[in-house]
């Protein structure tokens, strides 16, 4: 990933970018850490700028860019007390033509951002329009899957639209973490799920529910939603969530 000096680094993706005249071909880019040009002098570079009243460390950014060089794609590290964000947007020396951006600040709509690049400096804003969450109520089974040892259920949201946002065919789809929550001695556990049905510029999103040891952060199993008709591991985004039993499904 491209990112500015100061900063940890991303990786990048192996992704399969649409071009106009209907041809595909894979581009396959090595880690920004190994062999690509970092902060070359001369390259554009977009800066984003997080609002004051959020929490800098907990939002989570990732960002697509095409140019002569194909198509790369990476991530931001999210750092404390840090308001701007730095994406060098070129690659081995070669300008990208356009950067994509999704950005998710918590307690806020998921933002989306397409940058064309045109000259050596763009600044954004990351904007927080608030979305409220709904309540989710789960319970586990089997319940002795969380007695045997301290657990943790961790939500993800996948954004089932970011391919057709980013413009590509392949590659990983954006998965944002929204949190971790605690079941109890039942299996119970309450989850505070964003209301992205609200937002009506998203695609299908869907979420996903994996239980974790509680110490080492392994996953034990993944959970899924026990409802008629569909056997799928993940809940479709709704605007309201009845309780829910979820089965867990050991890898």
């Amino acid at each position: 990933m491209n990112v500015d000096r100061d900063q940890p680094k991303g990786r990048g993706l192996i992704v399969m970018r649409r071009l106009p005249l209907g041809i595909v071909f894979l581009v396959c880019l090595v880690s920004a850490s190994t062999s690509q040009d970092v902060g070359s002098p001369g390259s554009p570079r977009i800066t984003l700028v997080v609002p004051s009243s959020l929490v800098s460390e907990t939002i989570q950014v990732e960002y697509f860019m095409n140019g002569p060089f194909g198509g790369y794609g990476g991530f931001i590290r999210a750092e404390k007390n840090r308001r701007t964000y730095a994406i060098d947007a070129s690659v081995g020396g070669q300008a990208a033509e356009g950067v994509k951006v999704i950005a998710y600040l918590p307690g806020c709509e998921i933002v989306m951002l397409n940058i064309p690049i045109r000259g050596t400096s763009v600044e954004r804003q990351l904007p927080c329009r608030p979305l409220h969450a709904i309540s989710l109520h789960g319970q586990i089974f089997p319940v002795s899957i969380t007695q045997e040892q301290p657990t943790g259920v961790e939500v993800v949201y996948m954004a089932m639209w970011s391919h057709e946002f980013y413009g590509i065919m392949d590659g990983p789809v954006t998965a944002i973490r929204l949190a971790t929550v605690v079941p109890d001695s039942d299996g119970q556990f309450e989850a505070k799920l964003p209301d992205f049905n609200r937002q009506l510029d998203l695609g299908a999103g869907e979420f996903e529910f994996i239980l974790r040891e509680h110490a080492t952060g392994n996953i034990i199993a993944f959970l899924r939603p026990v409802e008629p008709r569909t056997n799928s591991r993940r809940l479709k985004v709704r605007s309201s969530y009845a309780p829910m039993q979820f089965m867990a499904e050991r890898q």
